[in-house]
Protein backbone atom coordinates (compact mmCIF):
# COMPACT_ATOMS: atom_id res chain seq x y z
CA UNK A 1 0.00 0.00 0.00
CA UNK A 2 1.33 3.41 -1.02
CA UNK A 3 0.41 6.76 0.45
CA UNK A 4 1.51 9.55 -1.88
CA UNK A 5 2.47 12.83 -0.22
CA UNK A 6 1.25 16.18 -1.50
CA UNK A 7 4.80 17.07 -2.60
CA UNK A 8 4.57 14.37 -5.26
CA UNK A 9 1.24 15.64 -6.59
CA UNK A 10 2.50 19.23 -6.56
CA UNK A 11 5.77 18.33 -8.30
CA UNK A 12 3.85 16.47 -11.01
CA UNK A 13 1.61 19.48 -11.57
CA UNK A 14 4.62 21.80 -11.75
CA UNK A 15 6.13 19.48 -14.36
CA UNK A 16 2.85 19.75 -16.31
CA UNK A 17 2.04 16.08 -15.72
CA UNK A 18 -1.44 14.95 -14.76
CA UNK A 19 -1.23 13.14 -11.41
CA UNK A 20 -4.31 11.11 -12.33
CA UNK A 21 -2.52 9.60 -15.32
CA UNK A 22 0.76 9.09 -13.47
CA UNK A 23 -0.91 7.41 -10.48
CA UNK A 24 -3.51 5.44 -12.44
CA UNK A 25 -1.52 2.18 -12.24
CA UNK A 26 -1.38 2.41 -8.43
CA UNK A 27 -5.09 3.16 -8.24
CA UNK A 28 -5.97 0.26 -10.58
CA UNK A 29 -3.80 -2.15 -8.61
CA UNK A 30 -5.54 -1.21 -5.37
CA UNK A 31 -2.28 -0.05 -3.85
CA UNK A 32 -2.94 3.69 -3.67
CA UNK A 33 -4.19 5.37 -0.50
CA UNK A 34 -4.68 8.97 0.53
CA UNK A 35 -5.16 10.78 3.79
CA UNK A 36 -7.31 13.84 4.21
CA UNK A 37 -4.36 16.17 4.87
CA UNK A 38 -2.77 15.33 1.51
CA UNK A 39 -6.08 15.85 -0.27
CA UNK A 40 -6.48 19.25 1.38
CA UNK A 41 -2.91 20.34 0.61
CA UNK A 42 -3.23 19.40 -3.06
CA UNK A 43 -6.71 20.76 -3.73
CA UNK A 44 -6.20 24.08 -1.99
CA UNK A 45 -3.32 24.92 -4.30
CA UNK A 46 -5.10 24.26 -7.59
CA UNK A 47 -5.99 27.52 -9.32
CA UNK A 48 -8.49 26.30 -11.92
CA UNK A 49 -11.88 25.43 -10.45
CA UNK A 50 -12.53 22.99 -13.32
CA UNK A 51 -9.28 21.10 -12.73
CA UNK A 52 -9.87 21.19 -8.98
CA UNK A 53 -13.23 19.47 -9.56
CA UNK A 54 -11.51 16.83 -11.72
CA UNK A 55 -8.90 16.21 -9.02
CA UNK A 56 -11.64 15.97 -6.39
CA UNK A 57 -13.27 13.25 -8.49
CA UNK A 58 -9.92 11.44 -8.62
CA UNK A 59 -9.45 11.69 -4.86
CA UNK A 60 -13.00 10.38 -4.39
CA UNK A 61 -11.82 7.15 -6.08
CA UNK A 62 -8.74 6.75 -3.88
CA UNK A 63 -9.37 4.74 -0.71
CA UNK A 64 -8.78 6.81 2.41
CA UNK A 65 -6.34 5.90 5.15
CA UNK A 66 -8.33 7.80 7.79
CA UNK A 67 -6.97 10.22 10.34
CA UNK A 68 -8.61 8.35 13.20
CA UNK A 69 -7.90 8.67 16.93
CA UNK A 70 -4.99 6.21 16.70
CA UNK A 71 -3.32 8.32 13.99
CA UNK A 72 -3.72 11.51 16.03
CA UNK A 73 -2.22 9.78 19.07
CA UNK A 74 0.67 8.46 17.01
CA UNK A 75 1.30 11.96 15.62
CA UNK A 76 1.33 13.32 19.17
CA UNK A 77 3.87 10.72 20.27
CA UNK A 78 6.04 11.29 17.20
CA UNK A 79 5.97 15.05 17.66
CA UNK A 80 6.69 14.88 21.36
CA UNK A 81 9.61 12.49 20.89
CA UNK A 82 11.13 14.33 17.93
CA UNK A 83 10.74 17.74 19.60
CA UNK A 84 12.81 16.50 22.53
CA UNK A 85 15.50 15.39 20.09
CA UNK A 86 15.60 18.88 18.57
CA UNK A 87 13.70 17.81 15.42
CA UNK A 88 10.62 20.01 15.15
CA UNK A 89 8.48 18.93 12.20
CA UNK A 90 5.38 20.63 10.79
CA UNK A 91 2.10 19.29 12.14
CA UNK A 92 0.96 18.28 8.66
CA UNK A 93 4.06 16.13 8.17
CA UNK A 94 3.59 14.48 11.56
CA UNK A 95 0.00 13.61 10.66
CA UNK A 96 0.92 12.25 7.22
CA UNK A 97 3.76 10.15 8.69
CA UNK A 98 1.54 8.89 11.51
CA UNK A 99 -1.16 8.00 8.99
CA UNK A 100 1.29 5.99 6.89
CA UNK A 101 2.72 4.25 9.96
CA UNK A 102 -0.67 3.45 11.47
CA UNK A 103 -2.04 2.00 8.23
CA UNK A 104 1.13 0.13 7.25
CA UNK A 105 1.65 2.21 4.12
CA UNK A 106 4.84 3.16 2.35
CA UNK A 107 5.01 6.93 2.03
CA UNK A 108 6.18 8.33 -1.28
CA UNK A 109 7.62 11.80 -0.75
CA UNK A 110 10.64 13.92 -1.49
CA UNK A 111 10.07 16.04 1.64
CA UNK A 112 13.23 15.83 3.74
CA UNK A 113 11.26 15.91 7.01
CA UNK A 114 10.02 12.37 6.56
CA UNK A 115 13.54 10.92 6.67
CA UNK A 116 13.56 11.84 10.37
CA UNK A 117 10.58 9.61 11.22
CA UNK A 118 11.70 6.34 12.81
CA UNK A 119 10.18 3.22 11.28
CA UNK A 120 8.58 5.01 8.34
CA UNK A 121 8.82 3.15 5.03
CA UNK A 122 9.78 5.94 2.65
CA UNK A 123 10.33 6.05 -1.09
CA UNK A 124 11.50 9.21 -2.81
CA UNK A 125 10.21 8.17 -6.24
CA UNK A 126 7.01 6.68 -7.57
CA UNK A 127 7.21 3.02 -8.53
CA UNK A 128 7.17 2.40 -12.26
CA UNK A 129 4.09 0.76 -13.74
CA UNK A 130 4.45 -3.00 -14.01
CA UNK A 131 4.59 -4.41 -17.53
CA UNK A 132 1.75 -6.76 -18.43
Amino acid sequence: MMLVDSTVYIDLLRQRQDPRAVLAHLLRSGGLRCCEIVRLEVLRGIISSAFRAEMEEFFDLVPVAPLNAAVWQRALELGWTLDRQGEVLPLTDLLIAACALQHGATLISNDRHFARIPGLKLWKKLPAPMAC
